[in-house]
This record gives C-alpha cells, sequence and structure tokens, in this order.
C-alpha cells in the first residue's frame, strides 16, 4: 500500500509580501533644496535673466506683488527681466528662513525674507523688507525646480 494515496495536499499559503518603507530623504532633501535657493538667489543678485529662469520648472507659476500671475516662460521672462530693467534696484539678498520637504519627498516648500534697495521718490533710496513662499518640485534627475513662487512687501 501506497501512504498518503488518496489524500489530499493542503497547498502551503505564500508567504506575506515585505511593505518596504520608503526611505525618507528629507533631511538631504532639505539640505538641497537649500543649496539650489542660495545658488539662486546669487543668479538673481547678478541679475542674470537666463540662469535666474533656469531655475523655473516648465509649469511654474510665479506670483509677484503688484502684478498678474505669470504662468508662461515668456511670462517669467519678461517679469524677471523688466525686473532686471529697473533703475536703481542693488544689494538684493535674501534668507531662507524655514525649509518643509514632503514625505514623499517630491515636493518642499521655502520661506524666507530678503531685502533690497529701490529708487525712491525724488532719488532717495529706501531699503525694503519682503517675504516669500516657493514650491519646489525634484526632477527626475534629483535636482529641484521651483513650481510656485510668491513674495510681498512687509508694508
Amino acid at each position: 500500500m501506497l501512504a498518503g494515496c488518496g489524500t489530499a495536499q493542503t497547498p502551503t499559503p505564500p508567504a506575506p509580501a515585505l511593505v518596504q518603507t520608503p526611505i525618507d530623504t528629507r533631511a538631504q532633501d532639505e539640505i538641497a533644496v537649500r543649496k539650489a535657493s542660495a545658488e539662486w538667489g546669487r543668479m538673481i543678485a547678478q541679475k542674470a535673466l537666463d540662469p535666474t529662469l533656469a531655475y523655473y520648472a516648465d509649469d511654474a507659476w510665479v506670483s509677484p506683488q503688484g502684478a498678474p500671475i505669470a504662468t508662461t516662460t515668456e511670462q517669467r521672462r519678461k517679469l524677471w527681466a523688466d525686473f532686471f530693467a529697473t533703475p536703481g534696484v542693488a544689494d538684493t539678498a535674501g534668507e531662507t528662513t524655514r525649509v518643509e520637504v514632503a514625505r514623499s519627498g517630491d515636493l518642499a516648500v521655502e520661506y524666507g525674507t530678503f531685502t533690497e534697495t529701490l529708487p525712491g521718490k525724488r532719488g532717495a533710496r529706501s531699503t525694503v523688507t519682503e517675504k516669500y513662499m516657493t514650491t519646489w518640485r525634484k526632477q527626475p534627475d534629483g535636482s529641484w525646480k521651483v513650481i510656485g513662487d510668491i513674495w510681498n512687501r512687509d508694508h
């Protein structure tokens, strides 16, 4: 006689799938965003139009104080070209005060302030303080580009 003949074999259930927790890259991403922001700020201070624009993603929206939202490459170019051509604008300097990176690792929001010296009435110059909020999106190559940029004056 054959042992086990005629007995049903119970299949072994599959092992449970391992759930992989994504690696938390927020600290490294914050450093990368801060670095990109500092480099971008240097381009703005130098009034370097094309390098300044290179920090924007193709679908970026820029919301400057007192002006319409710039949603196209051409509108962003005009916005920055006009700003850079403003006589007497000088000493533009900013400071990132906070960067929050999404747990997903694909978006970051930067908060900060900046000052600039502007021509005033009757030739007098004044320094103004402004605040900004910039949203960055990680690109497929790991770099960061701006998708939303807004700023306004304190008063």
